[in-house]
């Protein structure tokens, strides 16, 4: 069983008693362990206090921390003269410095020549890579698509499948709804044509296609197109109207 705190009380006692009353508390802490570790019995506490007493005089170990703690008291002072005069000086030099900026018409504020410059070449490599990374991403979008239409394109009569493609290249769909909607008319043309271009192989008197006017000429455009130019030219109307 530990008996620092006990120790601790009686070495603080007799410092007292011997004029020792300032001994650091660092100092009686070293003391107390030292004591801890050979006292077994609480009895003893005292007389081995008087025998550390009589070997190291407690009142010339106070009168030590006194000069240490006097030193220590010294250096820190002396540390933050030091600091409060470093500070001074560095705001005394930017004064100077926003002086000498104000007299020759500038703000304190205002960039060093050679940051603004660095700073607009960040900019400019910024604003390519971005340009980049959006043309790459638009070009992938666009191979994806014509990648979709030429799927449903496999089977579609050859000079239809060309015209359709050429078509879909000056064709700019902006929205995944807006290019599924032309997808979904294309598959429906090219039924029409693969059942325009079967009825074809049976002789004059094929059915003819009803309400979709049969197989597209070469110089007509595809009724997937001819509808999404038709609603364009609508909004076109609409906003010009609106405004």
């Amino acid at each position: 069983m530990s008996l620092k705190s006990k120790i601790i009380a009686k070495l603080k006692a007799k410092a007292t008693a011997v004029g020792a009353a300032n001994l650091s508390n660092v100092r009686i802490n070293g003391l107390a362990d030292k004591l801890d570790a050979i006292v077994t019995n609480e009895d003893d506490i005292d007389g081995e206090i008087d025998k550390l007493d009589q070997i190291f005089s407690f009142k010339e170990m106070a009168s030590l921390d006194d000069a240490k703690r006097n030193a220590e008291s010294k250096a820190g002072e002396e540390e933050d003269a030091a600091k409060a005069a470093q500070a001074k000086k560095e705001a005394d030099e930017k004064a100077a410095a926003e002086e000498a900026a104000r007299a020759a018409g500038k703000t304190g504020d205002e960039m060093p020549p050679w940051f603004k410059a660095h700073l607009e070449d960040q900019n400019k490599r910024f604003d390519g890579l971005s340009s980049s990374i959006a043309a790459i991403q638009k070009g992938s979008v666009s191979q994806t698509r014509r990648q979709q239409l030429e799927a449903k394109l496999d089977k579609a009569p050859d000079r239809f499948k060309t015209r359709t493609l050429r078509d879909f290249e000056i064709l700019k769909l902006e929205s995944d709804e807006e290019f599924n909607n032309y997808l979904a008319n294309i598959e429906q043309d090219v039924a029409d044509e693969i059942q325009a271009a079967s009825d074809a192989g049976l002789g004059a008197d094929a059915p003819s296609l009803g309400g979709r006017g049969g197989k597209l000429k070469d110089d007509e455009v595809s009724p997937a197109m001819q509808e999404i130019i038709n609603q364009r030219e609508a909004a076109a109307k609409a906003k010009a109207g609106a405004q």
